[in-house]
């Protein structure tokens, strides 16, 4: 049987991640010299953005560009070994949104970070859960293109035996992710440090319910269900 998936031709956006990389290299680089040497950097944060774990110079300012080189390759690499590989390649373009949005994502919460620790004021208990906000509407925005695969997407047993319920829950996740990252983002600006993780909390688990519950109900109304 003749394979007709066509590759994916995802080398400008490994370029793209390579640049996010060495650009937060370069920031962690220039934020090493300007700390001294045997001074602990915070590493994590509560939900009111106070610190509350500390690490070593290059821990904190090397971690995060490492993680996001492995990020990219995650990326790149898992198309090529899902058995849907072509509806991979047939959602292409909401697949590298997303890709982009995490870098974005990423870039940006280095750069919070790192001001941080050189003593710029920062709000990180509403900087930070508004850009997850916002990172939820980009993934919403790319939902409703996504093909059905095993990586990559709203994946219960039910949408990945059901085309009709893949579809469908994904039309409808593509709309509750972006109402959700909207009410987090309002949320983080709005309700008093630290009340963002009850929000957001919340939202996940009615995100979770609902478009497993959804995603179901579909598949039992579906007569080419698998």
């Amino acid at each position: 049987m003749t394979d007709n998936t066509q590759p994916l031709h995802f080398r400008p956006y490994l370029l793209i991640s390579a640049a996010v990389v060495i650009v937060m290299a370069l920031i962690s680089t220039y934020a090493w010299f300007q700390l001294p040497n045997d001074v602990p950097v915070c590493t994590h944060w509560n939900a009111r953005g106070v610190c509350d774990g500390w690490g070593s110079k290059g821990v904190g300012l090397f971690l995060m560009p490492a993680v996001v080189a492995g990020v990219a390759l995650l990326f790149a690499v898992l198309p090529h070994v899902d058995p849907r590989r072509a509806n991979v390649a047939r959602s292409g373009k909401a697949y590298a949104a997303v890709w982009m949005a995490m870098l974005a994502f990423f870039l940006i919460f280095h750069v919070i970070v790192v001001l941080q620790l050189l003593g710029v004021p920062v709000i990180m208990g509403a900087l930070v859960p508004a850009l997850t906000g916002v990172l939820f509407i980009a993934i919403g925005a790319a939902l409703g293109k996504v093909k059905s695969n095993y990586f990559f997407g709203i994946r219960t047993p039910w949408t990945l035996s059901s085309e009709l319920s893949w579809q469908k829950t994904h039309r409808l996740g593509g709309w509750l992710f972006v109402a959700a990252g909207a009410l987090i983002v309002v949320g983080a600006l709005a309700l008093p440090q630290g009340m963002w993780v009850v929000l957001m909390t919340g939202v996940l688990v009615a995100l979770i319910v609902t478009l497993a519950v959804y995603s179901y109900l579909v598949w039992k109304r579906d007569p080419a269900r698998g």
